[in-house]
């Protein structure tokens, strides 16, 4: 997935930009969850839980188009 497909996906699933943006950080610039959550102000313990629902929505659209 690039940037833009990201984008797509998650306006979808997180409700709040600063989880977007926080999720997009861990996904693309590999910082950790931790850090992005201090960074991005996202409640403490949400983002891995974040991270892993866009992961999730990720393998479930390459089923999909595999199907």
């Amino acid at each position: 997935m690039n940037r833009t497909q990201y984008k797509i996906i998650a306006q979808r699933i997180f409700k709040s930009n600063n989880q977007r943006v926080a999720v997009e950080a861990v996904v693309f610039d590999g910082l950790s969850s931790y850090e992005a959550e201090k960074r991005f102000d996202v409640p403490k313990g949400t983002l891995s839980r974040n991270v892993r629902k866009y992961k999730n929505e990720v393998d479930y659209l390459k089923n999909v188009v595999a199907a």
